[in-house]
């Protein structure tokens, strides 16, 4: 029989601890936030020396690009190293009401070159507290132990029980446990979801109950006086409707003496992939007071003006000169836009058919719009491509596709003639893991010289050749699509 007494009086260890943790001098994370910031923990350093900005930090905390899931880098714990028992801790308090239900996910690991030995732990802890700060209540979730496997990261889950009456904030913390024997290792964890599920997040309160069937999906029409603009936004057949030959046209035009708008979105979440839409408009000749945009979005749990790390996961191509008529018609835009690095605008040309698409992947963004409706650009056709690795990439969360037609600050077209886009297909392709080929760039299923042809075109640029991600392409990526050369592995 196992002896467990050594375990059980750990833990009493543990939890008695914690639940003096909550007091402490004051940092980043102590400042009340209606969701976790920087879940993904791409930004850092923060505010008061902070390894993660919008977290507080005790002990021994750091950020590295050793284990990820998502992004480029990932969060680490590891022992304080004090002589004692003792802890290294990351924590954010988070806007949370009686009743209120979250689910936990977040990936975790740790090598085998430094594991976690003997009885050093890391967990995650919720604590419910009233607005003076005590704690009503408290759950320890283990993450990762002596036994977890090592050189890999895998997923944590976990549902937990309704918030305590008097809630009225929960804080959350990552906390790497190091016995008094100081047994060590390190913790690595990244893309944390801690996900209000009661009341649930409303992705819908801006849509009205008309859908439209349009390439294989159901898309929902937005029927509302709301963002962006603002403008009057209508489920109308004459702003949103499907046609004759099966494709989408959106229109903005006056109806019963106002302008309004056109944006629908997709019913699903779709996740990982590449999204593809091919247009039959003369984007070029927008009017300067309009936008259309293709791009991902989804309804955060709360706004609270903390922008700054892109709680929607918005990412977006847009095709507007923004009120200027000498303005480039066209760029690709992760959000918060005026973040350095976050844009690229380009020109387009005088074409009809034009396809845009977002490769939405772990670690990247790779954008492109090229002329005609083929699945893949050539060197003649591209228009422009852009590869973004920055610190906003949309988490996988719950994005969906949306499509708008827009008027800037609400300003009708200058001409006062109505204005539409037709699309008149959209695909998705999800990313396998099994199955995603970094050098195949016009996703044909094979390395050759079509993409040979996009890696050079790219030379000494940021773009979608920069298969080792260091922001150039140049001899050391054409030496990765040579070794790949061929038919994509399956």
């Amino acid at each position: 029989m196992t002896n467990h007494s050594g375990a059980v009086a750990l833990l009493a260890t543990l939890v008695t601890t914690s639940l003096t943790l909550s007091s402490h001098a004051g940092g980043e994370g102590d400042s009340l936030s209606c969701s976790v910031d920087n879940p993904s923990f791409e930004l850092g350093p923060g505010l008061l020396g902070n390894p993660v900005s919008g977290w507080t930090n005790v002990g021994f905390v750091g950020l590295s690009s050793t284990m990820t899931t998502h992004g480029s880098r990932a969060v680490y714990l590891t022992g304080p190293f004090t002589g004692e028992l003792d802890y290294s801790r990351l924590y954010n308090i988070v806007e949370c009401y009686s009743g209120w239900q979250h689910t936990l996910k977040v990936d975790v690991g740790h090598t085998a070159s430094n594991p976690l030995v003997g009885s050093a732990r890391a967990y995650f802890t919720a604590r419910w507290m009233n607005d003076g700060g005590d704690v009503l209540a408290e759950k320890i979730v283990t993450l990762l132990n002596a036994a977890s496997p090592t050189d890999e990261m895998f997923a944590v889950e976990y549902a937990f029980d309704p918030a305590p009456n008097g809630t009225r904030k929960v804080q959350v913390e990552l906390s790497f446990l190091q016995t008094a024997a100081q047994e060590g290792g390190r913790a690595w964890v990244d893309n944390l979801q801690f996900s209000r599920k009661v009341p649930l997040v409303n992705q819908w309160g801006d849509f009205g109950s008309t859908s439209l069937d349009f390439s294989g999906h159901t898309w929902r029409v937005k029927n509302a006086y709301q963002g962006p603009g603002p403008n009057i936004f209508s489920d109308s057949s004459e702003h949103a409707t499907i046609q004759s030959d099966g494709s989408m046209a959106l229109t903005i035009r006056q109806t019963n003496g106002q302008w309004r708008c056109a944006e629908v979105v997709n019913t699903e979440a779709l996740g990982y992939g590449t999204y593809r839409w091919h247009t039959s408009s003369r984007l070029d000749q927008l009017d300067p007071n309009i936008i259309f945009s293709p791009f991902l979005w989804e309804y955060a749990q709360c706004y609270d003006g903390n922008g700054w790390w892109n709680p929607p996961n918005e990412f977006d191509i847009e095709f507007s000169r923004w009120g200027d008529p000498s303005r480039l018609p066209a760029q690709f835009v992760a959000q918060p836009y005026d973040w350095p690095g976050n844009m690229e605008r380009f020109d387009i040309p005088e074409a009809v058919e034009l396809t845009s698409e977002l490769k939405w992947t772990s670690d990247a963004m790779h954008c492109a719009v090229w002329v005609g409706h083929d699945d893949a650009p050539t060197e003649k056709t591209l228009v422009h491509s852009w590869t973004y690795t920055g610190v906003h990439l949309p988490r996988p969360e719950q994005p969906r596709v949306h499509i708008n037609l827009w008027m800037l600050n609400g300003n009708p077209p200058s001409n006062n003639q109505p204005q539409t886009v037709v699309i008149k297909a959209f695909d998705f392709e999800p990313v396998d893991a099994g199955e995603d080929c970094p050098a195949d760039l016009n996703n044909d299923g094979t390395v050759n010289g079509g993409d040979l042809g996009l890696l050079l075109s790219a030379w000494n640029e940021a773009g979608p050749g920069d298969l080792n991600g260091d922001g150039t392409v140049s001899g050391a990526d054409l030496g990765l699509i040579l070794s790949a050369w061929g038919n994509c592995a399956p």
